[in-house]
């Protein structure tokens, strides 16, 4: 057993090539069992790795020593964030863990990385806009993320009466920046199909009823594959989701959505792609309902958006339609065939319909021809 690379792991894709990850639990003894796996590069070298793996060791470890005590505010970036992730009254700690990994962790990591040792006390407006510019030219979604979560590190500062914490907050609540460009694509039913024999002739026919029941009902991905997230107070990561129990033997399926807990029902019967992925795809007879073919359990996040990829190019898909676009595709078509916004926000289960808005990607063009045939068959009456 290799003692120069700890807490190294991998697993093999079927084609045969490694995946590397950095795994907190194997590497230290005590660390926090809600730390997550952490993948290394797919092309690193095996020194790069064995060096990678030594870093974040004696990085953990020195974490793990000052458990128990409040770390150490020392008036930079990366001391604030530290403090802010330790505190169990902060945000980091009260938001859902999906979040946390999706959204929290790697803009705080761009902040770590890049900009970690400056003194906040000394900050000017100048400096915030010119790390917007430098991060924005390796993506727009990268900025405005590193931003928010900037603005809500030097809050929690603020509250805590760190030095010059509220300072910096304030001079950052005045500035405005660039906000990227909202998603315009949205994926159709002939790609959805796509995808669904795509990933029966792939042996992973989860990945296409995954996505006809998301474009034919409007769930979120989350509502319908479930996530893994740590027992509150830590411990063991545990699943929660989508089980056998919400769905009825004639396929009617109940569930409280995750982000807005409305109920919703769905008559699976009803839904074409979903029938025509069950041509392939065996629901459990008990227990969670989508299961990952490769290890016999409910998917983690990042394998199924994996798999997701690999089906998706198979299918013949654009690239630049994502697994969530099918989201958009059922509330652009249900816009599109009922020239109702009010129905497509239903479906959605949106508590508004400016939301609704958002996710309808079409240009509004057979809605006003729907509007307007109304209009002048009214007109005759």
């Amino acid at each position: 057993m290799r003692t120069d690379r700890p807490g190294y792991q991998s697993r093999t894709r079927k084609d045969g090539t490694p995946v590397h990850y950095w795994n907190p639990q194997r590497a230290v003894k005590g660390a926090s069992k809600s730390l997550s796996l952490i993948r290394l590069p797919d092309d690193a070298s095996d020194a790069h790795i064995a060096a990678e793996c030594e870093r974040l060791t004696q990085e953990l470890r020195a974490e793990v020593r000052k458990a128990g005590a409040e770390p150490t505010f020392d008036g930079t970036i990366k001391s604030l964030i530290t403090r802010y992730r330790h505190d169990k009254t902060s945000s980091w700690h009260s938001v859902k863990h999906s979040t946390r990994i999706r959204d929290y962790e790697p803009s705080l990591r761009v902040l770590e990385k890049n900009v970690g040792d400056r003194d906040i006390n000394a900050l000017r407006g100048s400096d915030f806009s010119r790390w917007f510019s430098q991060w924005k030219k390796k993506g727009h979604r990268r900025a405005s993320g590193a931003m928010k979560l900037l603005r809500i590190v030097l809050s929690y500062g603020a509250g805590e009466r760190l030095r010059g914490c509220r300072q910096a907050r304030d001079i950052l609540a005045d500035m405005r920046f660039e906000l990227p460009a909202g998603r315009d694509v949205a994926m159709t039913y002939e790609q959805c199909l796509a995808i669904v024999r795509a990933s029966a002739k792939l042996e992973c026919p989860s990945i296409g009823f995954v996505e006809a029941l998301k474009f034919e009902s409007a769930l979120r991905r989350i509502d319908v594959i479930g996530e893994w997230a740590p027992a509150e107070g830590g411990g063991a990561f545990r699943w929660r989701g989508l089980t056998r129990q919400n769905l009825s033997k004639d396929l009617i399926l109940k569930i409280k959505t995750s982000k807005t807990s409305a109920e919703v029902a769905r008559d699976l019967n009803a839904m074409p792609l979903v029938v025509e992925a069950l041509k392939a795809y065996t629901i459990p007879e008990v227990g969670p309902v989508v299961i990952d073919e490769d290890h016999g359990k409910p998917y983690w996040e990042n394998r199924y958006a994996e798999k997701y990829r690999k089906v998706r190019d198979e299918a013949g898909v654009p690239s630049y339609i994502w697994s969530m676009d099918s989201r958009a595709g059922a509330v652009s078509e249900t816009v599109e065939a009922t020239g109702s916004l009010e129905m497509a926000s239903n479906l959605a289960t949106h508590s508004t319909t400016k939301m609704t808005k958002k996710y309808s990607r079409g240009d509004g063009l057979e809605t006003s021809r729907r509007i307007a045939e109304a209009r002048t068959k009214n007109r005759s009456v």
